[in-house]
């Protein structure tokens, strides 16, 4: 007995109409989700500050950790654009379907935070940072 249109079954046995090759991606899809699932437990991330701008729980770990780590530096408010990208990057790296660019993406990210880290002092805060700037030196005379 033959099997459906619509099932992986009928699409592993040679058959590539629309229904068929749907059936297949929704499989594929499931099976990924399944692997992930059982691979990474879902880790807390409680050693980190907390920005107050990330206090969503939609954020994942690799999110959280570059913005927590934005928040850091000094010149991350001079950089929107930057620090836009890298958040934007940083969820997708979350996203459970996107294993096999994760390589790429991560080198990218790394790049774009080396552009936000140029130039701040990561060991100050941002009014620290000001202060040292607007300092002025004894005047002798």
């Amino acid at each position: 007995m033959a099997s459906q249109h619509g099932s992986r079954t009928r699409y592993n046995t040679g058959c590539r109409c629309d229904a068929c090759k749907l059936a297949n991606r929704e499989y594929d899809i499931a099976r990924r989700q399944k692997i992930l699932a059982s691979k990474h437990a879902p880790a807390t991330v409680t050693a980190l500050p907390r920005p107050a701008d990330i206090q969503s729980a939609e954020v994942g770990r690799v999110e959280f950790g570059v913005m927590a780590e934005i928040a850091e530096l000094s010149t991350a408010a001079s950089r929107p654009g930057l620090v836009a990208i890298a958040r934007e990057m940083a969820s997708s790296m979350d996203a459970p379907l996107t294993i096999a660019q994760r390589g790429s993406t991560g080198k990218a990210l790394a790049e774009i935070l080396e552009k936000i880290r140029k130039g701040s002092d990561s060991r100050q805060g941002k009014l620290a940072s000001v202060r040292s700037m607007t300092r002025s030196t004894k005047a002798t005379g």
